[in-house]
């Protein structure tokens, strides 16, 4: 027995290093793993995340917030089995009835959340099981985000943003997202349209309008995209889909509108123009992040809803 003994010890004295290095080697296999969700780690400078799907692990709370228009009952979802929300749960409650969105919830941990309490101005919700998704009427419909100070709160002080999302652009004279000015001269603006009627994306961070402003984008109308705007001190880019649309010099004067931040329109003096994108996912910060990290949400997004 005592010699027995005396070799099993000696047996685990010589496994243990061997044992130690494989859990270290088998580790060192992935150096660049990922955390469980792509914001987990890019939350610095961020203004607000929304989405059909979760982007922050220890986020716990509902994605969505719906309106049934049989009864005009609300009630929240949160997500299935596969990240995205639960459009099984979400079809079994609304009955065949077509739903509204009342809120879309931010997962950044600031609680910016898109909200519209008027129910005639509510866009519509489709409960697609591969990419779900709302869309304004392209008449009233649109989300805001309301902060105290508006853009300049979720912008560099109406200068440097940055915009990701998965959008499906129409062709419609729209404002798709964020605020603007047309009483002064130049606009007076920090805004996107996707579509124009003359089937150019553009973007205006700043005051419209200078050159480097937009590109031609037909060939993805009705189509889902992922769409990054980046505004920087003196640059602009626009890409679609990992790809530089429009990268140049963009030197127009701040925003300096304190209008709430909006999806579906541009919050300002305008009734009309209101957007017929759909959305699945909108993500902001306030700073021109740098490009590994835009690219890096980008490849994310287009992996998860397979684009």
């Amino acid at each position: 027995m005592t010699i027995t003994n005396s070799f099993m010890r000696i047996f685990i004295i010589l496994l243990s290093p061997l044992v130690m290095h494989g859990i270290v080697s088998n580790y060192n296999h992935f150096p660049t793993y990922q955390p469980s969700h792509i914001l987990d780690e890019k939350r610095t400078n961020i203004s607000f995340a929304f989405s059909m799907r979760v982007l922050v692990s220890e986020y716990n709370g509902p994605l969505i917030r719906l309106r049934r228009a049989s009864d005009n009952a609300q009630q929240d979802f949160s997500r299935g089995d596969n990240d995205i929300v639960d459009v099984t749960a979400i079809n079994t409650w609304r009955n065949g009835s077509n739903v509204y969105v009342h809120t879309w919830y931010d997962q950044s941990g600031l609680g910016r959340n898109a909200v519209q309490t008027n129910p005639t101005r509510q866009p519509r919700f489709y409960p697609d099981a591969t990419i779900p998704y709302f869309q304004g009427d392209g008449s009233n419909d649109h989300l805001t985000v309301d902060t105290p100070n508006g853009i300049q709160d979720v912008t560099n002080a109406g200068k440097e943003g940055s915009v990701l999302a998965l959008m499906r652009a129409t062709k419609k004279n729209q404002h798709t997202f964020g605020v603007l000015d047309n009483t002064a001269s130049p606009s007076n603006r920090w805004s996107a349209h996707l579509n124009w009627g003359n089937s150019r994306a553009y973007f205006d961070p700043g005051h419209c309008c200078v050159p480097n402003r937009s590109f031609y984008n037909i060939t993805n109308e009705n189509k889902w995209r992922y769409y990054s705007f980046i505004k920087k001190t003196s640059t602009i880019i626009m890409r679609v889909n990992g790809i530089d649309k429009l990268n140049g010099t963009h030197t127009a004067s701040a925003c300096t509108r304190t209008e709430d931040f909006a999806i579906g329109w541009a919050t300002g003096n305008e009734t009309g123009n209101h957007s017929s994108t759909s959305f699945t996912e909108f993500i902001m910060y306030k700073i021109d992040i740098p490009s590994s990290e835009y690219q890096e949400i980008e490849d994310n997004a287009m992996t998860f809803w397979g684009l």
